[in-house]
């Protein structure tokens, strides 16, 4: 698959050397720095790598910063409400977007000018990624479903459809030190996995009208799968201290026989390495089980530029370049990052592969509220499920804090009027 895209590149970055150039020799940004903010993670490593050919299109230097996604939100809003200008480019996870949309460029007048073809991305993850309130604050650069890898010499007929069976599959894999399954449990972690776990049993936070709903059924039985799935020992004992690269370590190291992570930050880029993988050839995904939906959780980013920038068309260049479809591909062949477009999905070499799960799945993946309150309410939940899986409260105080927290969140941060509650 590997020479197949790099048989692309070559040909994208053909069209790059145009695409990107400048007329004459022209360097337009001479003298600037663009200091661009990315979570620490591939999308820096991306970043980066793209530094030396925009400084030599441009003129311009450039400055890459990164900081951890438990950081990286704190790190936007004190700049964004300091009116500091501290950066020109800023990755949003989506969740964000209706947050921060107030302290953004509003980049309809650049698209305008510019041609820019916002047609070719996947219609949910547009829907769900940049756009707010029907303007572009922001320009899908990455996405990917809450999918499931695992070992197909334990799960030979694949992953079970519906969460009894799953827990039952998992539990019966687990034997002499081999977990049947390992999740990302840590803070900031642990909230999406109740999540997704959720809204596969047809629960929600609230309704569409933002009436609060966590008072139900649906989440107590997705609270009690996961503390079940603890007690039951088919997950390792320190599966709530692990972020993402622990578990799909474990995972390549051949101790677990499913990895419910981001298999693309790291898992799918290493599974067949032999020098990085145990289970080269031996692993598949799957979306995940569910009882009564198919919806899996979203994680998706948006490149945006701060109302405060004082470099806004030298970032506008910057969000042009990260974005085309010739780094993307390069992208994803160097760091394994998902692209939010159609066509990326059609190359030979993705299409037809194990990704086609992926893709299926980004049609109906679901994301996070995505207005203010969002952030407190996602820790609300990584609070309240971490006390009840490790047992320092019991499963009613657990749903009724849940409740009072969200409600609180809408109190603290209220919806604007006219925006509708799509996630229920």
């Amino acid at each position: 698959m590997k020479k197949i895209l790099a048989i692309a590149i070559v040909l994208c970055m053909m069209f790059s050397l145009t695409a990107f150039a400048y007329a004459d020799d022209a360097k337009p940004f001479e003298g600037e720095t663009l200091t661009v903010l990315y979570m620490t993670s591939v999308y820096a490593d991306a970043a980066r790598a793209m530094v030396p050919e925009f400084e030599e299109a441009t003129g311009a230097k450039v400055e890459v910063v990164d900081f951890p996604y438990t950081e990286l939100h704190q790190k936007i809003l004190l700049d964004a409400i300091s009116n500091a200008g501290t950066y020109d480019v800023v990755d949003v996870a989506s969740q964000w977007d209706g947050e921060f949309a107030p302290f953004m460029t509003n980049l309809g007048e650049y698209i305008e000018r510019d041609g820019y073809d916002t047609t070719v991305f996947i219609q949910n993850i547009l829907d769900n990624s940049g756009i707010w309130q029907g303007e572009f604050y922001g320009i899908p650069n990455a996405n990917t479903p809450g999918v499931f890898a695992y070992r197909t010499d334990i799960y030979p007929d694949g992953l079970a459809d519906n969460w009894a069976d799953y827990r039952k599959q998992v539990q019966e894999a687990t034997k002499d030190g081999f977990y049947g399954n390992n999740i990302s449990g840590i803070y900031g972690q642990l909230s999406g996995v109740f999540d997704y776990v959720l809204w596969s049993m047809g629960g929600a936070w609230a309704d569409e009208d933002w009436n609060v709903t966590i008072d139900s059924e649906e989440t107590r039985a997705a609270l009690n799968h996961l503390k079940e799935m603890n007690d039951n020992g088919s997950l390792n004992p320190n599966w709530l201290s692990w972020g993402v690269d622990e578990s799909i370590q474990d995972f390549l190291a051949g101790n677990s026989g499913v990895c419910e992570t981001w298999p693309t930050l790291g898992l799918t880029q290493a599974g067949d390495d032999p020098e990085q993988s145990q289970v080269v050839g031996k692993w598949a995904l799957s979306v995940p089980p569910h009882d009564k939906t198919g919806i899996c959780l979203l994680s998706a980013w948006d490149v945006a530029i701060p109302a405060s920038s004082q470099h806004k068309d030298l970032a506008w260049e910057w969000i042009k370049m990260y974005t085309s479809f010739e780094k993307q591909v390069e992208f994803y062949n160097e760091f394994g990052i998902m692209s939010p477009r159609e066509a990326f999905w059609e190359m030979d070499g993705i299409k037809g592969t194990f990704m086609d799960a992926v893709r299926d799945a980004l049609d109906t993946a679901n994301m996070w509220w995505r207005v203010p309150a969002s952030t407190e309410v996602d820790d609300i939940l990584n609070v309240q499920v971490s006390a009840y899986i490790s047992g320092q409260q019991d499963l009613e105080t657990t749903v009724a804090n849940m409740d009072a927290g969200i409600r609180q969140a809408l109190e603290n941060n209220p919806v604007e009027e006219g925006i509708v509650n799509y996630n229920h």
